[in-house]
């Protein structure tokens, strides 16, 4: 990535280009939340049989895997580790970096772990970027929270 004082002064982005970034994102997580049920099953598979899990009988293991808490703690910790932790070390996920999209902090560093952790839970799941479509600076929901900006980067 190109240094910060390259990066203050680009155009925020607008709504088709973070719903384009959105989508595969959300592709992106679809996939983490299968890899992590691929382990959670794993688990309980090697827990029965080695005996640390004892199963009612005719409950598959995919049943039992789904009221366990620990299990969704797993899925959703993996899909907020995903987002947090491309967001403060790289300025991008996945999708933005598809969509040449960046959030940043104004001066064009990247956002700290407790600006990502606002960023993720103030978006409602994307739809704060419905916002984006009535401002005139394109900012969304999750933005100001955040105190942060996402930016369309130029093409190289």
């Amino acid at each position: 990535m190109a240094n910060a004082s390259a990066t203050t002064s680009l155009p925020t982005a607008g709504f088709f280009r973070r719903l384009g970034a959105y989508i595969y994102d959300a592709l992106m997580a679809i996939a983490i939340g299968m890899v992590a049920t691929m382990l959670g099953l794993a688990a309980v598979a090697i827990g029965t049989s080695i005996g640390l899990i004892t199963l009612p009988e005719g409950v598959e293991h995919s049943t039992y895997l789904v009221g366990q808490i620990w299990f969704q703690g797993l899925i959703w910790g993996s899909i907020i580790m995903f987002y947090i932790w491309f967001w403060h070390n790289h300025g991008q996920t996945i999708g933005m970096r598809a969509w040449r999209l960046r959030v940043q902090n104004k001066d064009g560093s990247n956002i700290s772990y407790t600006q990502a952790l606002i960023r993720l839970f103030t978006s409602a799941l994307g739809v704060g970027n419905l916002m984006v479509i009535v401002t005139k600076d394109n900012t969304a929901f999750q933005d100001i929270w955040g105190r942060c900006q996402v930016v369309t980067l130029p093409k190289k």
